[in-house]
């Protein structure tokens, strides 16, 4: 895949009727302004799953959005661990990446840049969790629950998610990012690694790899766009739309 010229990365919004940020600003973009590309970097939404029905219709305006949205730009979706399974939710409308299919390796210029939502190297435990959650016979099921309790699942999930405290420092993130970059490199072959999940909203060089963790739009309600520079590409962060 190439990354276009204005491309804009956009990360962690967390979506949801009590979090309205991102519906608000991209409904608010004209269609002149929307870029050539967009780059959802995963957990848009803060509860989304393409498998368990109960909870599309409570994103249903903000899915309609994007859908009207992709009728005009070119959207890419990498799939985080608040919202998956989305090609029953998007269909063709949205290029879709399930965290299977992540990285996403992408060109800009002479650059190569990986793409992934950014919940990788998280250990067994992890793995284990995100392949359970995903599996779309347990969504059916605990939508089916959901449905005979009257929505109790998806009010606890909203519950605890709303309790959580998204915007924080991680006092050891570079050390954290420079393990598992070494990890990774030996893995996959790219110049740029760019993630979303850990709301860190940082820039970090590890000898010929530099690495980005995008800003969560839910704390700072600012993107990435891709441009052009005598390096090759640079990424200028814009916290609002008098700065496209």
């Amino acid at each position: 895949m190439t990354l276009k010229e204005g491309a804009w990365l956009i990360a962690d919004a967390h979506y949801a009727h009590y979090n309205p940020s991102l519906y608000e600003f991209l409904s608010s973009v004209l269609d002149e302004d929307l870029p050539p590309q967009m780059i959802l970097m995963g957990d848009i939404f803060d509860l989304l799953f393409g498998h368990a029905p109960n909870s599309i219709e409570p994103n249903r305006k903000m899915v309609d959005l994007l859908k009207r949205i992709s009728m005009r730009t070119e959207i890419v979706y990498l799939e985080g661990n608040h919202d998956f399974g989305l090609k029953r939710v998007f269909g063709d409308s949205i290029r879709v990446f399930e965290r299977s299919k992540q990285p996403l390796i992408a060109t800009f210029a002479d650059k190569s840049v990986a793409l992934h939502h950014g919940d990788i190297l998280q250990g067994t435990g992890y793995e284990i969790y995100t392949a359970w959650i995903r599996n779309p016979l347990v969504d059916r099921v605990l939508n089916l629950i959901d449905t005979f309790t009257g929505g109790a699942i998806i009010r606890w999930l909203e519950g605890y998610n709303r309790r959580k405290r998204p915007c924080y420092r991680i006092e050891d993130f570079e050390e954290r990012a420079k393990n598992r970059l070494g990890i990774i490199k030996k893995r996959y072959l790219f110049d740029i690694w760019i993630d979303g999940h850990f709301h860190q909203n940082v820039h970090l060089k590890f000898g010929d790899i530099e690495y980005r963790n995008l800003p969560a739009f839910a704390c700072s309600r600012s993107y990435l766009i891709v441009k052009s520079s005598n390096d090759g590409m640079e990424f200028v962060e814009v916290k609002d739309r008098n700065g496209i």
